[in-house]
């Protein structure tokens, strides 16, 4: 029998996966994702947030990533020095000083990354998993009549992938 999972099957409902409006602060970002992961128990630890617009159009995404470039965009300029030796990044600025908490204050829109993929809630797992290697990406909206159901994830794509592998 050929397998059959579809994305619904395995996505984390929107309901239960941290999302924000667009104006919300990337301190607001953090205590979200803090909240979600103190919630679930460390059951499931959220690596992101959802951002939508004011009509709950989906807008983008904001990864533990995002959030780390936006409180310090200095810490990723590349100076000679510094390409030398990474380490020496401590002399780009004070990173975890006043200053990050200024940054934070930032809205996420500034910050947010492109939904690079969705998927739609009927769609074969096997097709997710080409989607997220094809554009990179850890996180994939689930989408049902143009609204955003749930996400999918790459480690529990993973963890499906190998229950059929190891017999599981």
């Amino acid at each position: 029998m050929p397998y059959q999972k579809t994305a619904k099957d395995l996505m984390i409902r929107l309901e239960d996966f941290p999302h924000i409006p667009y104006w919300f602060s990337l301190r607001e970002a953090m205590a979200i994702i803090r909240e979600a992961a103190v919630k679930f128990g460390g059951s499931f630890e959220p690596r992101a947030v959802l951002v939508f617009d004011e009509k709950y159009q989906l807008m983008g995404i904001l990864t533990l990533r995002d959030i780390i470039i936006g409180l310090e965009p200095k810490f990723l300029q590349e100076t000679d020095l510094i390409k030398m030796d990474p380490s020496l990044t401590v002399l780009s600025g004070d990173f975890l000083g006043p200053k990050m908490k200024e940054q934070s204050q930032r809205p996420v829109s500034e910050i947010m990354s492109p939904i690079k993929a969705t998927i739609d809630t009927g769609d074969p797992i096997t097709k997710a998993v080409y989607l997220m290697i094809k554009e990179n990406v850890g996180l994939m909206p689930v989408m049902q009549n143009g609204k955003v159901e749930g996400m999918l994830r790459l480690s529990d794509l993973f963890s499906e992938i190998s229950r059929s592998v190891l017999g599981d």
